[in-house]
């Protein structure tokens, strides 16, 4: 049995706070979590799917046969890489329920997270299982020689087959928020996004991304500052266009990466090695016409 606690961020059902929080619980799952009274509201057991407030205290108690595995795409004895789905946070300092807790439970062993992905964006995470190996991998992240390529469903009819795209940006970690501007600016940095047309619809397109900086939000907020917001984005997009698509998480998944290490290195095998998940197993692609 494991024990999931937070605080609700906003009013909301009992059940859907609790889906929100633990990826890859069903709703069958939780209702029955909640008749079985393995939820703590503010301390008190509840049996019925409740209104919650903001700030609640939310204790809930979880089998570990009704959270289903993370998949894992590769593993060796320094490192995994693994699909992280999506309401997931990479690492957590205030919630149990990260993908880096989750994965060391699963392998039964301790891993460490040396690159993040957005809560809401899906996508390949690679783990360290060693302190070597997590010193090769931070400083290939670090160094930019380890290739990680996007697919994204962007609104809109792209006027160019691909595109090196060059802007600045400027963070506001208060807000989680950052702007684009076409020229340089005080306090922004430079940023380079890359992207090759895939499928082209009337209104919306697949695209490839490579980022060549790797900024905060840079796919979202670029794509946002030339008019083709990822769909289904609701920081940088537009809720009635995300409605029309019934898109409530961005249409963006890290769906490869190519690893680069020199000879001298412990990674030096993973040389070229190349990872990706296929299309169907991404959530937004079934969807594309």
């Amino acid at each position: 049995m494991r024990v999931e606690k937070f605080n609700a961020k906003k009013s909301q059902r009992l059940s859907l706070l609790i889906l929100e929080q633990c990826n890859g619980l069903s709703y069958n799952a939780v209702q029955k979590i909640i008749r079985n009274k393995d939820v703590k509201v503010n301390g008190v057991r509840v049996n019925k799917d409740i209104s919650v407030q903001q700030g609640d205290e939310i204790i809930f108690y979880v089998k570990e046969n009704q959270i289903p595995k993370i998949d894992i795409l590769f593993e060796d004895e320094n490192i995994i890489v693994c699909h992280k789905p999506l309401k997931l946070e990479t690492v957590s300092e205030t919630n149990d329920n990260d993908l880096e807790k989750q994965i060391s439970n699963q392998i039964n062993s301790q891993c460490y997270a040396v690159h993040r992905l957005d809560r809401n964006t899906e996508g390949l995470v690679v783990f360290a299982k060693n302190m070597e190996a997590k010193f090769e991998l931070d400083n290939a992240f670090k160094n930019r020689t380890i290739k990680k390529l996007y697919l994204a469903l962007v609104f809109g009819k792209l006027s160019k087959s691909e595109d090196d795209m060059i802007a600045y940006l400027k963070k506001d970690s208060k807000k989680s928020f950052v702007q684009i501007s076409d020229n340089p600016k005080q306090n922004y940095e430079k940023i380079e996004t890359k992207y090759k047309l895939l499928k082209q619809s009337k209104s919306h397109a697949l695209v490839e991304v490579e980022l060549v900086t790797g900024k905060t939000h840079q796919i979202r907020a670029h794509f946002a500052h030339i008019g083709h917001f990822v769909i289904g984005d609701e920081k940088y997009g537009e809720s009635e266009i995300n409605k029309l698509y019934n898109k409530k998480f961005q249409c963006l998944c890290a769906y490869k990466i190519i690893f680069h290490f020199d000879k001298s290195s412990i990674l030096s095998y993973l040389d070229n090695k190349e990872i990706k998940i296929e299309n169907d197993k991404i959530s937004f692609i079934k969807d594309i016409k």
